[in-house]
């Protein structure tokens, strides 16, 4: 019988946060249950891009804003996110592309 143990969302919140964490562990930490999780890979400067594609996909607003906000994040996904249909992501994107925001 495998035994594993268990991390709790606090620490994987922490991994998420952690600069010494792998792409390889980003990828798979985009994926966790937790929005609060996902939102601190999706703000992460070295977030792979598929991630951060995958992430400014999501229906979670928390997850779409700190996509939103990433200052790696190229220029056409920020665009895509300036026609968001949620208000305050739309504001995030279209602050940074300097666009008129209303």
């Amino acid at each position: 019988m495998a035994f594993t143990l268990s991390r709790t969302r606090a620490d994987d919140l922490a991994r998420a946060q952690d600069p010494d964490t792998p792409a390889t562990e980003l990828m798979s930490l985009s994926l966790h249950r937790d929005p609060a999780v996902r939102a601190a890979v999706g703000s992460r400067h070295d977030c792979p891009l598929a991630t951060l594609l995958n992430l400014a996909l999501e229906d979670d607003h928390r997850v779409v804003e700190a996509v939103a906000a990433n200052p790696m994040l190229p220029e056409r996904i920020l665009d895509m996110l300036a026609e968001h249909k949620r208000a305050s992501v739309r504001a995030i994107a279209r602050r940074r592309l300097g666009y008129p925001v209303g």
